[in-house]
This record gives C-alpha cells, sequence and structure tokens, in this order.
C-alpha cells in the first residue's frame, strides 16, 4: 500500500477504491483455484490483513461475485 492510496481523515488513514479492489482481485484469484476458504485462510494465503480481507470480501458481494456459506460460527466464502 503506498502514500498515494491513503487519506488522512482526522488522524486515521483511509483506503482508497483501488486499493480494495485490488484486494478484492488477490482474493477472486485465491479463490479461483482453491474453491472456497475462510476469512482466516483467505488473509494468511494472500497476505492481506484481517480488516483488508473484510473491505475485499464486501466488494466482491457488492459485485454479487461471492457465495458466503455459514455452519454454525464458520463461514466459507466461494466464488458464484
Amino acid at each position: 500500500m503506498n502514500d498515494k492510496s491513503k487519506k488522512a481523515v482526522k488522524g486515521v488513514m483511509v483506503s482508497n477504491g483501488e486499493e480494495i479492489g485490488l484486494a478484492a482481485g488477490k482474493i477472486w484469484q485465491y479463490l479461483d483455484e482453491a474453491g472456497e476458504a475462510s476469512p482466516s485462510r483467505l488473509a494468511s494465503a494472500t497476505g492481506l490483513s484481517a480488516k483488508e480481507v473484510q473491505r475485499a470480501v464486501g466488494w466482491l458481494a457488492r459485485e454479487g461475485k461471492l457465495l458466503i456459506e455459514t455452519d454454525g460460527r464458520t463461514e466459507l466464502f466461494k466464488l458464484v
């Protein structure tokens, strides 16, 4: 993440859409190969932080590209 992709808002760094889109691309590529993954697996496999995974998953879900399956407390993400 470079300095141009962040903005300081009241002392807090905020990601821009381009950065989230790139993270979503990493997750999409991983799920395309792996089939499904938990949030923690996505973070470790892609090198993204938990917050970056959350944002990217939201991006993919909003675009209708992600299926979220839950079983109790366990979540798995799959591509549609």
